[in-house]
């Protein structure tokens, strides 16, 4: 549920890490713990957002490699093609929560 949110939004949340990871630099010359506070969650955000986006993208690879591989062997045997749709069911379930 988290990680479609951030697929949903990803573009506002990785422009607002960004705009708190530079603005907390600012900050540091009135308040350094307040600034070093921000810069830290900007920072966060930017790497939170990376790792979704890298899952995603990773996921949808292994996706396709998963269904060109048991394509061909689901053209010599039934079951190959119930065990690729469970493999891939498997493979999004972490990121969407669902079973």
């Amino acid at each position: 549920m988290l990680g479609e949110t951030i697929l949903r939004y990803w573009k506002i949340i990785l422009a607002t890490g960004i705009v708190m990871a530079v603005g907390g630099l600012f900050l540091q010359s009135t308040s350094v713990v307040i600034g070093k506070i921000v810069e830290f969650f900007g920072f966060a955000l930017v790497a939170i957002v990376a790792y979704v986006l890298g899952y995603k993208n990773a996921s949808d690879e292994a996706e396709k490699q998963i269904k060109a591989e048991l394509e061909k062997l689901a053209k010599q045997d039934i079951r190959y093609k119930f065990a690729s749709e469970r493999a891939i069911k498997n493979l999004k379930a972490p990121l969407t929560g669902k079973k």
